[in-house]
């Protein structure tokens, strides 16, 4: 494709996108149009689709590593910052609307939920992370503890307890991701969630809920009934 081609199919999918809006694109198509805002001389549609190729959907592709998004061809270091902070600005925007949100109501819930799909859902290993409730049930900070599948061996309840403690915490949500997208609670999963239950009450810190979550959905102990509290 010259020049003068390259610039009219640019152009057209501009005017596309302008026409019909975001839902109106394939894919491939949103890739595109996104990368010929960082790609000035090269065909993009290629890349879009090779993009798509080996990470799948779009989420994935702006949540990969740097190193890993350069292995496409025609992606170089300043096309792969640019996608890596499209991926940033989505997840900090998430992080905004749930900080904000008391956590025990369904509007609060739900942007949690969407926030950890966001922010670990899509990942390829287990990342466990804690998140430190004040008295009015929003959000102190949060923070990851640990990568890997869960197991007690490298859980340390000291570690979770004293971290809640020097965040002044009265609440504790802890969520996990499922890289298999099976969301079923693993009986270690059970087992370290129950043990860390009745080890938090004792320090008068409640242990709201625990979600497992993918891309696409989430299980909450608490809704299933796993975890009580009054």
């Amino acid at each position: 494709m010259d020049k003068n081609q390259m610039q009219g199919h640019r152009k057209r999918l501009r005017e596309k996108y302008l026409r019909i809006g975001y839902k109106g694109l394939e894919d491939y198509e949103i890739l595109e149009l996104l990368l010929t805002y960082s790609i000035k001389l090269k065909d993009c549609k290629g890349i879009a689709k090779n993009l798509l190729l080996k990470f799948k959907t779009i989420d994935e592709i702006i949540k990969a590593e740097i190193n890993d998004l350069k292995e496409i061809e025609g992606i170089g270091t300043e096309t792969a910052l640019y996608l890596k902070m499209i991926g940033d600005i989505m997840s900090n925007h998430y992080f905004k609307n749930v900080k904000k949100a008391d956590l025990t109501t369904l509007k609060g819930k739900a942007d949690l939920i969407n926030y950890l799909k966001d922010d670990v859902g899509a990942l390829k290993s287990e990342e466990f992370k804690a998140i430190y409730l004040s008295t009015d049930n929003k959000i102190v900070c949060d923070e990851i503890l640990f990568k890997g599948t869960i197991d007690r061996s490298v859980v340390y309840p000291r570690k979770i307890i004293e971290r809640a403690i020097d965040n002044r915490a009265k609440g504790i949500i802890f969520a996990h991701n499922h890289p298999s997208g099976n969301l079923t609670p693993s009986k270690k999963d059970i087992e370290l969630t129950l043990e860390m239950q009745e080890l938090l009450e004792k320090v008068d810190i409640k242990l709201l809920d625990h979600i497992i979550v993918s891309d696409e959905s989430y299980f909450s102990f608490y809704e299933n009934g796993l975890i009580e509290y009054y």
